[in-house]
C-alpha cells in the first residue's frame, strides 16, 4: 500500500512539473525506468525487469526476504519478526541494512551515469 502511494505521489508531482531540474528527471528514468501505465503498479514494470533483479542482488537472502514483506506484503517490523522467527532487533538490522544499500546503490549508478 505504502509503495503504491509512494508511485502515486511521484507521478502526481512530476504531472505538475514539481521536479523542474532536467538532470533529476533523467536520472530518475536511469534508474527507475519509463513511466508505465495507471494500472501497472508491479514493481517489474516500474523498475523493468531487470531492475529490480539488479538493485535486489547485492542484498542477503534476508534482506531481500523483510524488504519483501515489509513493502509487498504489507507487515510490520514486528509481525515479519514473529513470522521468521526472529527477534525485533534483528528484522530492524535487515531492514535498514537493505535501504541502506539499495540508497548506496542508486546513488552509485547516478555517479556513474554522471
Amino acid at each position: 500500500m505504502a509503495y503504491q502511494r509512494a508511485i502515486e505521489r511521484r507521478r502526481h508531482l512530476t504531472a505538475r512539473h514539481f521536479y523542474q531540474c532536467e538532470h533529476l528527471h533523467d536520472n530518475a528514468n536511469r534508474v527507475v525506468g519509463k513511466s508505465t501505465t495507471e494500472n501497472d503498479y508491479s514493481p517489474e514494470a516500474v523498475f523493468g525487469r531487470n531492475g529490480l533483479e539488479k538493485l535486489l542482488e547485492a542484498l542477503s537472502e534476508e534482506q531481500r526476504e523483510t524488504l519483501r514483506l515489509h513493502f509487498f506484503e504489507g507487515y510490520t517490523l514486528a509481525e515479519i519478526s514473529v513470522k521468521l522467527g526472529q527477534s525485533l532487533g534483528n528484522v530492524r538490522h535487515h531492514y535498514y541494512r537493505a535501504l541502506d544499500r539499495l540508497r548506496k546503490q542508486m546513488f552509485a549508478r547516478k555517479v556513474q551515469d554522471s
